[in-house]
């Protein structure tokens, strides 16, 4: 924390969102800087791997269905690399979940508040 000044919800904590749609991304983005956090986007899973083999996260923020590697398969992959394989998932989607996969904290159904996108994310605040 930096002195004089009261703590973002943030603080600088490495957030990665992955979104193939370009305008819900950069909104996200947008609102996460404003409340403190560092983000890193990628439009699908193979490049939110790319993206964490660059710099790793404090947690991801996910789309299931993306084009290219999807959701589950970007989370089946996560799963078998040690580095990575720890890192909490929040889901974003515009379906319900019919189970909940490996490594995913929590489901937001699309569209979603952004209060509650933040609610979620503040354990890794």
């Amino acid at each position: 924390m930096r002195a004089g000044r009261d703590p973002s919800p943030g603080d600088g904590r490495r957030v990665l969102v992955v979104e193939d749609d370009a305008q819900l991304r950069d909104v996200m983005a947008v609102v996460l800087r404003t409340e403190g956090y560092q983000v890193a986007d990628a439009e699908d899973g193979q490049s939110a791997l790319d993206r964490l083999r660059e710099q790793l996260a404090d947690v991801i923020v996910l789309d299931m269905a993306m084009p290219g590697m999807d959701g589950r398969s970007f989370l089946a992959t996560k799963a078998r690399i040690p580095a990575v394989a720890a890192i909490p998932v929040v889901v974003v989607s515009g379906s319900a979940p019919r189970d909940a996969p490996r490594g995913v904290v929590a489901w937001l159904e699309k569209p979603c508040l952004f209060d509650a996108l933040l609610r979620v994310l503040r354990p890794w605040s």
